[in-house]
């Protein structure tokens, strides 16, 4: 027999602490067990696949089709086998409290946390160090020796309060799951310890009116307020004596020499935005009334009428989504004269009045597996039938 040192490398991952371990085997397959066994206990699970390389005395860990750990193997002689059992039992295998080894409490503690629901709430080594200390807690709280039971349901508590105590921190709502945070944290972050914006914005932008204001020319500088006064272009155009076009000129060179000088020295940017202040409806000019917003610019057509829909057709069921009664019965029909056409055998349903004998055959004494047995029926749908939770067909006419 040969003994070899196991050593467990983790690609990257979380499941497995870097550790090595002492198997003895004889035959690859026997060697591979020695490695299936320590990989189950370290992960904390029994879906766990070994890929041996007998050749090269090394392999990877599978679980789910997915690599989770690599392993090497490696040849000891006596010496040394001696040595690391005598350090074995002066470490880890060494009863820490009530029997219970410190690769015991190690191995519960990936027991719960690869058991628990919180896969996807917190990081997996907080969870696993919450579990492994509320096993240590149990352990030092008890008077006698705790189960292994005990032990692991102690752990999932601790897990469980560790994750829970983390969403809390975070706004989770507990109480009304599903209704996104609580409406305190909501408040608080969003009032008192929200980020105050920078006054700049507005300070600039008042200094920046203050100073082009100015330099537009005076036509320019009644047309903007009389537009923003009135919000009709053509009541502001008749406020000012001009012709609507005209008070189109003076709107749209005054805007474009207030952002050539909002922009000085820079490239202009192109005037964004719609103005989506029309025309009066109250007007009298023709040109006026027929205004209609930007928004509008390609007018609704009429398109085709909309067909009644003819109820008790298949098509109408299937084409328009018609859930009627004549419609849902036209459907059923004409998907029974498809399955006749196709050759298909029609289903067999107890009827109203053989579900009466069904009835009076029981209440003579009668199992309902014989009666189901002689009429070539499925007891349980029998049993359905008796308790209301289906139908029965109704009687051939």
């Amino acid at each position: 027999m040969t003994t070899y040192t196991l050593t467990f490398e983790p690609p990257g991952r979380g499941d497995f602490h870097p550790r090595s371990l002492t198997v003895a085997a004889v035959t690859p397959g026997e060697l591979a067990q020695q490695v299936h066994r320590h990989a189950r206990g370290a992960l904390g699970s029994p879906t766990v696949d070994v890929h041996l390389d007998a050749d090269h005395l090394s392999g990877t860990i599978l679980r789910a089709r997915t690599a989770v750990a690599a392993f090497t193997l490696a040849p000891r002689n006596t010496a040394d086998v001696s040595d690391q059992a005598d350090a074995d039992r002066s470490g880890h295998g060494e009863p820490a409290l009530h029997g219970y080894t410190l690769d015991d409490l190690h191995h519960l503690s990936r027991h719960v946390v690869h058991s628990d629901r919180w896969h996807t709430a917190g990081d997996i080594e907080d969870r696993s160090d919450a579990a492994w200390h509320a096993i240590v807690e149990q352990l030092l709280d008890a008077d006698e020796p705790p189960s292994r039971h005990d032990l692991f349901h102690a752990g999932r508590r601790g897990c469980d309060t560790s994750v829970r105590q983390r969403l809390q921190a975070h706004g989770f709502n507990h109480h009304q799951p599903g209704t996104g945070t609580r409406p305190r944290f909501e408040a608080y972050w969003s009032t008192t310890a929200a980020h105050t914006p920078s006054p700049e914005d507005r300070i600039v932008d008042r200094q920046a009116l203050a100073q082009i204001w100015p330099r537009l020319t005076p036509r320019q500088r009644e047309a903007l307020p009389a537009l923003a006064a009135t919000g009709d272009y053509h009541q502001a155009a008749a406020a000012l004596g001009v012709t609507p076009g005209t008070f189109n000129v003076f709107v749209s060179t005054g805007r474009k020499r207030f952002f050539a000088l909002w922009h000085e020295g820079e490239q202009p940017s192109r005037i964004w935005g719609t103005d989506r202040r029309v025309g009066s409806r109250t007007a009298t000019t023709p040109a006026a009334r027929k205004r209609r917003p930007p928004t509008c610019a390609v007018r609704r057509r009429t398109g085709r009428p909309q067909q009644q829909l003819v109820h008790g057709k298949a098509s109408t069921y299937t084409n328009h989504a018609c859930r009627c009664g004549p419609c849902t019965k036209a459907a059923s029909a004409a998907a029974q004269r498809r399955n006749r056409a196709n050759g298909a055998v029609p289903r067999r349903r107890i009827t109203v009045s053989q579900l009466a004998d069904i009835r009076r055959r029981r209440t003579a004494g009668e199992s309902v597996q014989a009666i189901a047995a002689e009429l070539k029926f499925a007891d349980t749908y029998l049993y359905r039938l008796l308790n209301g939770t289906r139908q029965p067909a109704p009687d051939p006419t």
